[in-house]
């Protein structure tokens, strides 16, 4: 099921990085809390929606509280050296943070590059960007990005997102992704914590 994960790694890896949880791969753990559950219910729900050839219109809400509980209690499995993700939203705007550790993003890479010395180690990471989704294509804007609350030149993270993502992960991570969105999700509609898809 793939729900989720390319906004996740837009907005996360380009932290370090990629909010609304468009793009995701389930992965198994024991316990739960119930905001996991109720998310893992949504997702779920919109993951058979997307396969009715007449799909209900309903719109489908997610919270802060529940995209959160499921990226960090193993819903998606997240690039290696990515933890402790928070990721909360306004309309058309959203605000991650997470733990990156760089050398095992990169798989140390970075090293003999004076440019990427940045990228190195584990820093606390936050992006801001800007997001919509209409007409099943989403688009993210990265607008700024801080490493332990030093905000990160855009030629830097322009080359890391040119160098190490975009190979990796395509069109779908960068300073500005663009990418279509599966189980005919139409749009996604970001307000104050929550998201609010419809499906076509």
């Amino acid at each position: 099921m793939k729900v989720f994960r390319s906004v996740v790694m837009s907005v996360v890896i380009m932290m370090g990085t990629s909010s609304t949880l468009l793009l995701a791969v389930p992965h198994a753990q024991a316990a739960h809390s119930a905001s996991y559950s109720s998310a893992a219910s949504k997702i779920a729900w919109l993951a058979e929606n997307g396969r009715s050839p007449q799909p209900s219109h309903r719109p489908t809400v997610l919270t802060a509280a529940e995209w959160n509980a499921y990226l960090n209690e193993g819903g998606v499995n997240l690039p290696d050296g990515v933890s402790h993700i928070r990721i909360s939203t306004k309309p058309a705007v959203v605000h991650g943070e997470a733990e990156v550790d760089f050398d095992r993003l990169t798989a140390n890479r970075t090293r003999n590059n004076p440019f990427l010395s940045l990228f190195t180690g584990k820093h606390q990471v936050s992006v801001v960007a800007q997001a919509a989704a209409t007409n099943g294509v989403a688009t993210i804007i990265v607008q700024s990005v801080a490493l332990d609350g030093v905000e990160v030149p855009l030629i830097a993270l322009e080359y890391f997102s040119n160098r190490f993502l975009r190979p990796k992960y395509g069109n779908a991570v960068g300073m500005e992704s663009t990418f279509h969105l599966h189980n005919r999700i139409d749009t996604a509609i970001l307000g104050v914590d929550q998201v609010t898809i419809t499906q076509r």
